[in-house]
Parts: C-alpha cells; structure tokens; sequence
C-alpha cells in the first residue's frame, strides 16, 4: 500500500511538472532580449527583426511547399498501393506473391509523409509544440490518448495506418486538406509575414506582431485541421 501511495504521488509530481517542463524547453535561436532597452535600441531591433522576417518567411514558405508537394506524392504513392494490393494482395495471390508491391509502395508512402509531416510542423511556430510539448505530454499519465493527441497534433500518421492489413487504408487520404495547407502557406508566407515585416521596419512592431500571429495560427489551423 506504501509502495502504491509512493508511486501514485510521484506519477501526481510528475504531472504537476509537465507544463514547466515544457515551458522551460528553449529552440536553439530563442534569443532572450531585454524589455526595457531604450528607444533608439528597439527601434534598430524593429528594422533588423523586419528584414529577418522578410528572409524567414520565405525561407519557411519553401519548407512548407516542399511539404505539402510530400504529402501530395505519399497519398499518390499510397494509391497506387492500394491498387497493387487487389493484384498481389488478395486472398489468393498473398500466399504467392505476399504483396511485395503493394507492401513496398506503403513504405515509400510513409517516408513521403513523415518527411512532408515534419516540413509542416517544423515552422510558423508549431516547433516547440512538434518537438518539445509533445514529449512531455506523452509523459502525463493524467492525460487520455485524445487529450495527447489534441498537444500533438494530427500528424504525422501512425505507420499501421499505411501498412495496417486491409485493402484500402483511408485514414492516408487527405486531397481536401493538401489545398488547405498550400492556401494557408501561401497567404501565411506571401502576404501576411511579409507585410509583418515591413510593418517592423517603419517602426509599427505591435501590428506588425500582431499581423505575424495571424499568418502562423492560419497555417496551424490548417495543419491541425487534417
């Protein structure tokens, strides 16, 4: 009873820690910077943090395209797959050919996904929440598998759902979402950071933050959305 009591207080402490934990995880180019410099500081700092952004946002529109374009070839590839199956993968033929097709074709499917999985949630400020938050949600035994999920996100998919026995594997077809994530980066990285940044540099930072926000919570609603 002692050893239960034990175990179920440091499973609370460890729960209790969770969101410290994960407040006080830091990406590499999270530089703190004071608060109170004076004028002349953070008006340099609004000229410099414009023209940075400016190089960002395009930056992370190539990343983002590239993985929407890998999300695009995995459901491509999966399809393909699928079809293979009812060849190589039947009740009759999978005692001969054990769906070397098929089977290989998923595979590629689920390398093009988690590689176009991570372009996405590796920017517009998802990146903590990706590689940090996740982890540390993953560690709460307070939280169900739904509320996990919600810390987490989406993607990438489970690998069962592109290897998982059956002949058509739903869950990877997404066409519907591919559009919302290429809308949301385009008008995230073409219209709205960039006039973020432009914003900064004529000395208007807390539009400019402001407008930067909205251009990454529309990229995330999309991504979250699939």
């Amino acid at each position: 009873m002692i050893r239960r009591r034990r175990l179920a207080t440091a499973l609370v402490l460890c729960a209790l820690a969770a969101p410290v934990a994960a407040a006080a995880e830091k990406l590499d180019w999270e530089v703190p910077e004071s608060a109170d410099a004076p004028v002349p500081v953070q008006a340099l700092r609004n000229v410099r943090d414009g023209f940075l952004g400016l190089g960002d946002a395009w930056f992370e529109a190539n990343t983002a395209f590239f993985g929407v374009f890998c999300l695009a070839a995995s459901q491509l590839s999966m399809g393909f797959s699928d079809a293979l199956g009812l060849v190589d993968d039947n009740p009759v033929s999978q005692h001969v050919l054990k769906g070397i097709l098929s089977k290989n074709l998923a595979k590629t499917a689920y390398l093009w996904h988690v590689a176009g999985a991570e372009s996405l949630l590796g920017g517009h400020g998802m990146e903590a929440e990706r590689w940090a938050a996740r982890d540390v949600a993953a560690l709460n035994p307070l939280l169900s598998e739904e509320d996990q999920e919600a810390v987490a996100g989406p993607l990438p998919l489970d690998p069962l759902d592109f290897v998982g026995e059956g002949y058509f594997h739903g869950r990877t077809y997404r066409p519907q979402a591919l559009l919302l994530d290429l809308g949301a980066v385009a008008a995230a990285d073409v219209v709205l950071r960039p006039a973020a940044s432009v914003l900064r540099i004529v000395q208007l930072r807390g539009a400019g933050d402001s407008l930067e926000r909205t251009g990454n919570d529309l990229v995330r609603r999309a991504v979250r959305r699939w």
